[in-house]
This record gives structure tokens, sequence and C-alpha cells, in this order.
């Protein structure tokens, strides 16, 4: 049983591993989150939110940040991806014990390789002043999230809607948390990082009662541990129907996802006289597309849930006071002053809307990839089946960025409606695009992370106007800065005065666009091209398809 547990856990290591991306992603998440992050997010709590920390403290709270981000969804991402596997696995050998072993030790390893990372990230920064605790806490947090992210890995079976859910808590206890936010609320003692965070920054909460700061932040890391592990073991254990060989519950069930494109592949097939057209042929993968993913209701209920929970909550938070902002009115440059709750209620709308559109350009690609190369050698032009596809990644596009708009709007109402609407779906169909555009390229996890950390170093620091500052100039040089000009001028000016800038993000956007339709294009061409080659009967290829 020591032996299939190794063995599992050595597998799923490597699976992991397989990527070389996700590797370089456990150094690069770290740096960026604690060197790129650090001072922005400290001036942010002070200017915006009217946090109490020092710059200091918000330093030691972003290694944790890091290994909760790299363990929460290395976790989630390990037990959905291995859940039909590992209970196969267990139906064959009549043992669901050695391979949760073998499952939790994988996601155990990789937390304490995000727990290296961030507290290393940290040591090149500012140092450590006290390694025990740091370490202590820094493992701890990192321990909790990889148990919340194996929890919603038993639970979800949509790998889009897990990855949600565990991003949107990392981002409600980042930015709700007691590093960053003005007081300890009732409503956020009950996040996991909590007290987590407070044992990070050296800081008691004094309402920890007789256990203290750290022993609530053992608790949770505990208590959800052993909720994560019951629930793993209860996920592979196999309940085979009386009667049934092992064999039958062995033999995976055909995707859904396969019969869907065969489905359309045969409806696009020419089988009769006069051949469907080609506007037939990719509204019929749209539908196909569509018809999938309008089962995940949870899918879309995240779509405008997220929005409205996420932009609700940072209005509620900022301080209300006025603050300076550069705006054009007229060809003229001037410096106004605006309530900070305002200038937070326009400038969450990019941000959220942003990452949840490319994490729907992300998923609806690599979910549907399989299918897409079945569709191309069946007959369907590559161009097709792309247009399909991005049909669906619109479709979600649009819904999250209407709800971020009305949410905001709700708040405050832009001063150019228009304006301000065209600008922030220009923003979210650029980061759909870089959805589409890295999914096959990095596959859902590294993908996730990349999109991630973009949206937020690119919308949420880039081009903050909320900044001392302003926007810093090393965010001209990335692809939300001509579109958020356009958004900052339809929110806070009665006209159009940024022509140029309008220009420079559908510049972005029409490159992306054509570097995800090349890869796209690539990917399936190849499976074509190797498809049509002409081999001798006497050549064994078996080895190929292996």
């Amino acid at each position: 049983m020591n032996g299939l547990a190794n063995l599992v856990g050595r597998q799923g290591v490597l699976a992991y591993a397989r990527r070389p991306l996700n590797v370089a992603l456990l150094v690069v998440v770290p740096i960026l989150i604690v060197f790129v992050w650090a001072g922005a997010l400290a001036d942010f709590s002070k200017v915006i939110l009217g946090g109490a920390g020092d710059r200091a403290q918000v330093e030691a709270a972003t290694a944790g940040w890091a290994a909760a981000a790299l363990a929460g969804l290395a976790g989630f991402f390990q037990v959905i991806g291995s859940r039909s596997p590992d209970r196969r696995l267990a139906a064959a050998g009549g043992h669901s014990a050695p391979i949760a072993a073998g499952r939790l030790g994988a996601t155990f390893g990789l937390a304490v390789l995000a727990t290296v990372g961030g507290l290393t990230a940290l040591a090149a920064r500012t140092g450590i002043t006290d390694p025990p605790r740091a370490v202590a806490a820094t493992g701890m947090v990192a321990i909790i999230y990889l148990a919340f992210g194996v929890l919603v890995g038993t639970v979800v079976r949509s790998e889009m809607n897990g990855a949600l859910l565990i991003t949107l808590l990392w981002v409600f206890d980042i930015f709700l948390g007691p590093a960053l936010g003005p007081d300890s609320s009732l409503l956020t003692r009950f996040f996991p990082l909590h007290f987590p965070t407070l044992v990070l920054i050296g800081q008691a909460s004094g309402h920890a009662g007789p256990i203290g700061d750290v022993g609530w932040s053992i608790a949770w890391a505990l208590g959800l541990a052993a909720v994560a592990t019951a629930r793993l073991a209860g996920m592979i254990r196999p309940t085979p129907p009386p009667n049934t060989p092992v064999a039958a519950i062995a033999a995976p069930a055909p995707s859904a996802l396969l019969r869907q494109a065969v489905a359309v592949a045969r409806s696009a097939t020419p089988t009769r006289t006069r051949p469907l057209s080609s506007s037939q042929r990719w509204i019929a993968v749209l539908r196909a597309g569509l018809r999938e993913y309008r089962r995940n209701l949870v899918l879309w209920a995240l779509l405008v849930v997220v929005p409205a929970v996420f932009i609700g909550m940072a209005i509620l938070v900022t301080v209300d006071v006025p603050g300076p902002i550069a705006l054009v009115e007229g060809n003229q440059n001037f410096v106004a002053l605006l309530s900070q709750r305002r200038m937070h209620a326009a400038t969450m709308v990019p941000i959220t809307s942003a990452f949840l559109a490319g994490i729907a350009g992300l998923f609806v690609v690599t979910d549907s990839a399989d299918g897409d190369r079945r569709l191309v050698l069946a007959g369907l032009r590559t161009k097709q089946v792309l247009a399909g596809r991005v049909g669906v990644i619109a479709a979600a596009t649009a819904l999250t960025t209407v709800a971020a708009i009305a949410v905001s709007g709700l708040w405050y109402a832009p001063r150019q409606w228009l304006v301000f609407a065209g600008a922030n779906l220009l923003i979210a169909l650029t980061y759909a695009v870089i959805g589409v555009l890295v999914g096959p390229i990095t596959g859902r996890i590294g993908g996730l992370y990349l999109i991630l950390m973009l949206a937020f170093i690119d919308v949420g620091l880039g081009q903050s106007v909320m900044l001392p500052e302003g926007p810093p100039t090393w965010g001209a040089f990335l692809p939300a800065r001509g579109a958020s000009q356009v958004m900052i001028d339809g929110a806070f000016t009665a006209g159009f005065d940024r022509i140029r800038a309008l220009l420079l993000g559908l510049a972005w956007l029409a490159a992306l666009g054509a570097a995800a339709t090349a890869v796209f294009h690539r990917r399936t061409r190849a499976v074509k091209l190797r498809q049509n080659v002409v081999v001798d009967p006497g050549i064994d290829t078996r080895g190929d398809d292996q």
C-alpha cells in the first residue's frame, strides 16, 4: 500500500511538472507578488482603504498570499484532474486509502514549494526579522488554501467554477483582510486567512479569545485539512452497484464534450446533396458550445455574482474622501478632486471583467481542445471552429461586463455611459483573447496564474489612477493602457477626447487576436496534417498514438 501511495504521489508531481511553465510559476508568482505588488498594495491600503498597516507589514503578508495562491490552485487541479483515474485505480485495487494518501502527499509537496517560494522572495526583498514566526505562519496559510483547494476539487465538477471560487476567496482574503483593510469587521473574521495574516504581520487582533490568533490559525489549518481529507477519501472510494464487475467500473465513460463534438461534426458534414454553408457550420459549433455551457448554471451565476459582490464590497470598504485624478476635457489637461469611492467604483469594473473574461477564454478553448480537433478532421475549417468558440467566449464576456457595469453604475453613474461601457468591453475582450492565446500554450493551471497576475498587474496597478503618482510609466507597455484611458474619460468627463487611446486599445486587441488565431490554427492544423499523411501498410504506427 505504501508503494501505491508513493506511485500516486510521484505521478501527481510529475504531471504538474510536465509543463515547465508550472514549475517556473512557482518562482515567478512569489516574485511578482512580493516584489511588484508589495509597495503598490501598501499605497493602495493607505490611500484607498485607509488601512492601518505599514509597508513592512504588507510586505510580510505578501509571502503568505503568494503561497496561498499557488497552493490553493495546485491542490484543486491535482484533485479535479485525477478524479476519474483515482476512482478506477481504487476500484481495480480495492483500496482507496493509499491513493488518497498519495494524492495528498503530492499536493502537500506543492504547498511546501509554494511556501519556500514566498519566503525566499520575501527574504530577498526585505529580509525576515522573525524567521520561526514567518515560516510557521506562511506554512499554515499554504496548508489552509491547499486544503480549501482540495475540498473544492471534491465538490465542484467544473474546473472553471472551482478556479473562480478559489480565486474569489483569495481576493477577498487579501483586500478585505487585516493587512490592507481599515479595521476588523465581524464579517472578515470568518475569512480563513484573517488570523494567519495577523500572525504573519505580527499584530494582535484583540478578539481571538483564550486560544489566541495562533490557536485560531492552527484550528483553521487542521479543521480544513481534516474535512478535505475525509472528502477526498469519500470521493475516491468506489461504490459499485451489486453484481457489477470491476472491469465495467474501471472503463472510462465517453466525454460529453466529445459526444457533442461528434454530433456537430455529423451535422456539419455534407451527408446530403446540398452541403451546409460556412455560416451554418460555425453556427452549429456555436450552438453546441452554448448548449454545453448552458447546463453549467453555476458558471453563469458566478459570472454575475462575482462582479456584484467584489465591486460592491470594494466600494463599501473604500474611504470616501476626495482624491486627485488627471483628466482631459476639450484637449485641456487638468487635475480634478473626486471622491475616492467614486473612482474606485469605476476602476473596479475593468479589473473584474478582465479577469473573468480571461478565465472564460482560457477554459473554453482548453475544454474544447479534443472536440475542436475532431471537428477539423471531420471537414470543418479552422476559422469556423474558432468562430464558434469565440461566440461562446463573447457571450460570457458580455454577461460579466454588463453585470460589473450595472453594479458600478448603481453606485455612481458614469458621465458617458456608451464610452464607459465600450471601454470596459474592449478591456474584457482583450483579456478574453489573451485567455484563448495562452490556453493551448500553458494549459489550464499555468494560464490561470498568468491571467490572474497580468490582470491585477496591468489593469489593477499599471493603469490605476488612484495611486499617489497616478498610473506608473511601465503600464504604458501593457494591453489595457489605451482602453483604460478611454474608460476614465467616459466615467468622469462629459466629452470624448481619447481617440488615440481608443486606437491603441483596438490595436492591442487586433494584435492579440491575430496571435491567438495563429496558435489555434496551428494546433488544429497540425493534427489534420498528421492524419492526412499516407502511410505504408507495412509500417507499424502504433507508437505514434502512444
